[in-house]
């Protein structure tokens, strides 16, 4: 008999790994989730998860180098006035 662990995944891995399977199951294929991950895991090396990482953080990266303009000459010192403008001050 194989040797078998429970792991906790995200649910958005368990929908992902749910949707894979029926679509497998749908092509005909009798297989469990249990082997999915079996052979996604041995088929998958480090150097492509690691390109994966590479990729999410390079998207944030991106997004920080190439701001959104939102039509204001130095938005992050005049934020609060365009935010809250028209409310008053603060009372103590």
């Amino acid at each position: 008999m194989e040797n078998t662990a429970s792991i906790k995944i995200s649910s958005d891995a368990k929908i992902l790994l749910d949707t894979l399977h029926q679509k497998l199951r749908a092509a005909g294929i009798k297989i469990t989730e249990q082997k999915v991950l079996d052979i996604l895991i041995e088929n998958t090396d480090a150097a492509s998860i690691k390109k994966l990482l590479q990729k999410e953080e390079n998207t944030a990266l991106t997004m920080l180098k190439k701001p959104v303009h939102w039509g204001i000459a130095d938005s992050s010192e005049n934020i609060d006035k365009y935010v809250y403008e028209g409310l008053n001050e603060p009372v103590d």
